[in-house]
């Protein structure tokens, strides 16, 4: 008897590409609501950048440091409202990790799936254009 398991699908690159350019877009993005924290790791504080794009998203940006070898890397939350008191992150609503390979320029990019993206892909997405499309010029 052979067990059958089903893996959350990947995305197809396309969609991949459309993450690696909206997320650092939304990080640069003025007039959002970011934010710099302590954290207690390997950086100096108040270098992780802390996103909150509405409705339901966050986005935290920890910054490579070429000396130890750890590229950049964006990590992607689900959440249910920010909250005006300190919080924390819950990893179990994480949706992905995107993350520079080397120090190149331009970056080349790995995308790790935390949850299955049929479940948060589009929403997300659309949140991300339309934080981008508040400072971005009308083409």
């Amino acid at each position: 008897m052979s067990e059958t398991t089903t893996a959350a699908p990947e995305l197809p690159q396309g969609c991949a590409r459309e993450l690696q350019i909206a997320v650092p877009g939304c990080m640069k993005a003025p007039g959002g609501e970011t934010m710099f924290l302590d954290e207690d790791d390997d950086f100096a504080p108040g270098v992780v950048k802390l996103a909150v794009i509405r409705p339901r998203l966050a986005i935290v940006e920890r910054p490579g440091e070429r000396a130890k070898g750890k590229p950049r890397r964006f990590t992607a939350y689900q959440i249910a409202e920010m909250p005006c008191t300190p919080f924390k992150l819950d990893p179990d609503r994480a949706l992905f990790v995107l993350s520079e390979q080397g120090f190149y320029t331009p970056p080349d990019w790995s995308l790790t799936l935390l949850r299955d993206p049929r479940e948060w892909f589009n929403a997300t997405l659309t949140t991300l254009d339309a934080a981008l499309e508040q400072v971005l010029p009308v083409a």
